[in-house]
């Protein structure tokens, strides 16, 4: 419905409220006062808003027994309105805007109480619309606020004369004046929600962190520039333990944990630094500033925290630290001698080789005139070259000084030297600072030689630790051809069998294969024969039916089905059953497989590599696994050496593992000191990398410094390497059954756990068993001696 502007009607036309109230005595109503107050209230108390507008009009139309009701409110602009709710006749019509002009309604908003008991057709001829709802009469009032501003109106229309007593009048203007509250609280609801809708805008947009934590440490908001600064999805970061997120370092947790109690005693912290980790363990410096805020109760019950990304800041200022020790270490180390001088040639840096050099100490030397250490030749060249440098239309820095020239020591001893002289300022001042060698100490030079050339085989040591084959770190010849091995037969899909000690890499091998072939975009999956018991292997291999045996209550999906198009990797293989043995066979052969109590068979495509510690061709020959499985799993052998047959591997080793661990741990670890180094290549190494690897993880966690100890204790007694591996003093396995049991005894004799001896040496407890009874080890009875 749109009111259609009328030119020239005039309120001549309007009756009075006056003579309304006259025509209301003419009236009939179906309902008394009370009944209409009664009606209106029940029908519109437990609603607001919209629909408090829609049970309005609904209500007060079918109460005064008219055929429309409407209320409206003003558009941005005072001569067009728009409808909240219109009951026409026997239901709702959508709401609409109408241009004011030329309408009944025009006065209404005017703020006068508009009344039209009959002809209102005839008053407002051009409203077609009116003509189409066949009106009769109109009454309508203004809905005004607190302020005596004109919101919008209120109005009903009848298709026949309206006629209503006085107190009909009263109800009118009393739900006229609830219309207007109910839209002035609706415009104010509008504007609260625009408001908070732009702080959310600022909240989330803004380019600082916002946090806001409870006092369980718990996060309870979060902007996204959080979300995106720690790493974390935004639902995950809320309800994080804010502790969490802070690095467990001296500047991290310790700092985080004092501004904590600062907020739960109601203080506030400002630009407190604290070192923090983000989601992928990656170093996070950050400028806390923390607003606690309060309940009516005094009690600190959330923080307005704002965090500043500053670790751009703090790596600059730690390379500019570095810089500043480096540099100071040059000054400290140089083998040149470094003298700054001031514009009137008095020193003001004498480093400790110019000590040495000059033979005096910088104490001495610093304030006393650069002349006293120059001959005759040098003092008129230095005289040259200072103005040469001064000269601004020259533009020069720095000038060398020919050979030939000579200086003297404070003793007065003449020498000579090959010398650079160059210019800089600082704070407006000229400095000129000289660096000057004695040609005669040819010594020193070959020792910083020999220091770079042992330099230059560390960082070989780093860089081929950093590009290694599959994350298999090697050097030795026997593992390169292992690689070559495993490179060449990746990209088939031939069985592989992997034969090696327990902790040699055979896991890393399997990945390295299925990496390397065309099936690395499927999944390799893993299963450890020796993990499982007997009875419970066919299951995880081939999956089970529901009610197959006791405890299947649902359907299993076996390894061999999670591989189907990738890889399966049977680590301990000899380890399997008879029975495992047999379908593991047929499923080689044929590719297919029942569960275990089905009878639907499976076929898959599945690439197998196989695993063992054992001799899998003495097992076959006493019986204990099947000679065809042998030759199936046999088809490519991959032999990985032990560590002990692989020295040179073993700094390499420890180096990578050392970079993984002072990342894991937070801590400056820098290298391996020389003695600890050789303790690792001299020794037998029973548990190969893995016990490597634990030894090197035990030694950082001890180390408080940048260079790693090991200590004693940490490795077994260890002897010269040719009577311990060449057939002299004890042999391998004298030394293996010493270490085992030695860490037996240190563990009580426990095998299994975190504390038992299999852990401390980097074992599966089950490898460890087999190796105390084929050395004979076997724990002491009570009152028997170790």
């Amino acid at each position: 419905m749109v009111w259609i502007a009328a030119s020239g009607v005039t309120k001549a036309a309007d009756a009075t409220t006056g003579e309304f109230m006259d025509a209301v005595t003419r009236a009939a109503p179906a309902q008394n006062g009370e009944d209409l107050l009664r009606t209106i209230v029940e029908g519109t108390a437990s609603v607001t808003g919209e629909a408090f507008f829609r049970a309005l009009v609904q209500k007060l139309a079918q109460a005064l027994g008219v055929r429309y009701a409407f209320v409206s409110e003003f558009t941005a602009v005072k001569t067009r309105v728009r409808t909240l709710a219109f009951w026409f006749d026997d239901h709702f019509i959508d709401n609409f805007e109408y241009d004011l002009p030329g309408t009944p309604c025009e006065g209404v908003l005017a703020g006068e109480v508009r009344c039209y008991p009959e002809g209102i057709c005839a008053l407002f001829p051009q409203e077609h619309e009116l003509v189409e709802m066949s009106a009769e009469s109109y009454l309508a009032i203004p809905l005004i606020d607190s302020a005596n501003r004109v919101l919008g109106h209120l109005a009903v229309i009848d298709v026949k004369s309206m006629h209503a007593a006085p107190r009909d009048m009263s109800i009118f203007r009393i739900f006229g004046a609830r219309a207007a509250a109910e839209l002035d609280c609706l415009r104010a609801e509008q504007a609260l929600a625009r408001s908070e809708e732009r702080y959310r805008d600022l909240f989330d947009l803004a380019p600082d962190v916002y946090l806001s934590v409870g006092p369980d440490r718990l996060i309870r908001k979060a902007n996204r520039r959080a979300a995106e600064l720690f790493g974390f999805p935004l639902e995950r970061l809320i309800g994080k333990d804010v502790f969490d997120l802070a690095a467990d370092t001296p500047d991290g947790r310790p700092k985080a944990q004092r501004a904590f109690e600062r907020f739960l005693a109601g203080e506030e912290t400002h630009g407190q630094e604290i070192e923090m980790r983000k989601a992928d363990g990656a170093q996070l410096w950050i400028s806390l500033s923390v607003h606690p805020i309060m309940d009516l109760q005094g009690r600190a019950v959330a923080t307005r925290s704002i965090l500043v990304d500053v670790t751009e800041r703090k790596r600059i200022e730690e390379a500019l630290q570095k810089s500043e020790q480096r540099l100071a270490g040059i000054l400290r180390t140089a083998m040149d001698a470094i003298i700054t001088i001031d514009e009137l040639r008095t020193v003001t840096l004498f480093n400790v080789s110019a000590e040495r050099v000059f033979k005096c100490s910088s104490a001495w030397a610093i304030g006393q005139p650069f002349d006293r250490f120059l001959s005759k030749q040098f003092r008129k060249l230095l005289d040259d070259n200072l103005r040469a440098i001064g000269d601004k239309k020259q533009n020069l820095l720095q000038v060398w000084t020919p050979e030939g020239l000579t200086a003297l020591r404070a003793n007065g001893e003449e020498f000579p030297i090959e010398a650079t002289i160059s210019r800089l300022e600082i704070g407006g001042q000229k400095y000129y600072t000289v660096i000057l060698r004695d040609v005669n100490d040819r010594k020193h030079a070959e020792e910083e030689l020999r220091r770079l050339r042992q330099e230059k085989t560390y960082l070989q040591e780093e860089i081929r630790a950093e590009h290694n084959f599959e994350n298999i770190v090697c050097d030795a010849t026997s593992m390169k051809k292992v690689c070559a091995d495993v490179e060449k037969v990746a990209r088939t899909d031939s069985t592989v069998l992997i034969i090696g000690e327990t902790g040699t890499g055979k896991e890393l091998i399997a990945h390295a294969l299925h990496n390397l072939s065309s099936r690395k975009d499927k999944p390799l999956i893993k299963m450890n024969c020796a993990a499982l018991p007997s009875e419970l292997i066919e299951s995880e291999l081939f999956g089970h039916e529901k009610g197959a045996f006791t405890g299947a209550i649902a359907q299993r999906i076996g390894r061999f089905e999670l591989a189907d198009g990738g890889t399966l990797f049977l680590d301990e293989v000899g380890e399997l059953s008879p029975q495992a043995q047999a379908k593991l066979l047929r499923v080689l052969q044929d590719q297919e497989f029942e569960r275990v109590g089905g009878a639907k068979r499976i076929r898959v495509n599945v690439r197998v590599i196989a695993a063992t510690n054992r001799n899998l061709a003495e097992i076959v020959g006493a019986g204990g696994f099947r000679s065809d499985l042998f030759y199936r799993l046999n088809v490519f052998p991959v032999q990985v050496p032990p560590l002990r047959e692989r020295r040179t591997d073993i700094p390499l080793l420890a180096r990578y593992f050392l970079a993984r661990l002072a990342r894991k741990l937070g801590k400056p670890l820098e290298d391996i000191d020389a003695d600890s180094m050789e303790k690792l290549i001299r020794y037998a190494w029973p548990g190969n990398i893995r016990e490597l690897q634990n030894v090197i993880e035990r030694a950082a966690i001890l180390t408080q410094g940048p260079l790693v100890q090991i200590e004693d204790s940490l490795v077994a007694r260890v002897t010269d390497d040719k009577p311990a591996f060449n057939g002299g003093g004890s042999s391998l396995s004298e030394v293996e059954r010493e270490h085992i049991l030695r860490v037996l005894v240190e563990c009580n004799w426990v095998v299994e756990g975190e504390r038992g001896a299999a852990a401390v040496l980097g074992l599966n407890s089950s490898t460890l068993r087999f190796r105390m009874q084929k050395l004979g080890i076997k724990k002491p009875k009570p009152g028997e001696s170790s």
